[in-house]
């Protein structure tokens, strides 16, 4: 595994899988910093992400936010909670892999559209792809065209069921464990 004990934590993942609120957490745990890349953009841009989709076309969004990604991997060690469709570029990808390790945040179909729906989540801004309403079968078929780019993950944390304190803990420890397996295979190739 190529993992740089010093390199980035990329949290992918569907919206309402916890990136944000779980990463700030981890990005605690492991006293590093942490970047929300939808708040960089909208900051940047002086826009919301719908404000962007609308105003500026997908394709220019999806240039920022490759530009952005660029940007944070030309930095090391923090914690970056990025967009749900940053992976789906096999730049982006590449940026992430070249920089970091990639951990995939899960939930269902289900468990998505309830966190997307409750009133706590109301007030935040609701992805450009998924519409007001956020219709399960609209989450359901985002998450089967986005599996490929999601398979670029070193890891996968399934987040049903878990608060955010939780999934930090996990993401704490597959960083641990895989700087771990670095520093022994480094180790064993000089022996």
């Amino acid at each position: 595994m190529r993992v740089d004990p010093s390199g980035n934590i990329f949290l992918i993942g569907f919206s309402g899988t916890g990136k944000s609120l779980s990463g700030i957490k981890a990005a605690e745990l492991l006293r590093l910093p942490f970047v929300d890349m939808d708040d960089l953009i909208e900051y940047r841009t002086k826009k919301s992400i719908p404000e962007l989709f609308e105003q500026d076309g997908e394709a220019e969004f999806r240039r920022i936010e490759t530009d952005i990604l660029r940007e944070l991997a030309e930095k090391s060690s923090r914690v970056v909670s990025t967009g749900g469709g940053v992976p789906v570029s096999t730049v982006n990808r590449e940026i992430m892999r070249a920089s970091g390790i990639i951990i995939l945040l899960t939930a269902s179909p289900e468990t998505i559209h309830r966190r997307l729906t409750t009133r706590q989540n109301r007030n935040r801004t609701l992805r450009p792809l998924l519409g007001d309403n956020v219709p399960e079968q609209r989450v359901a078929n985002l998450l089967a065209e986005r599996s490929e780019a999601y398979a670029c993950a070193d890891i996968s944390i399934d987040t049903e069921g878990l608060t955010h304190a939780q999934v930090a803990a996990a993401i704490e420890r597959a960083w641990l464990d895989l700087a771990a397996e670095l520093r022994n295979n480094r180790e064993a190739e000089n022996a």
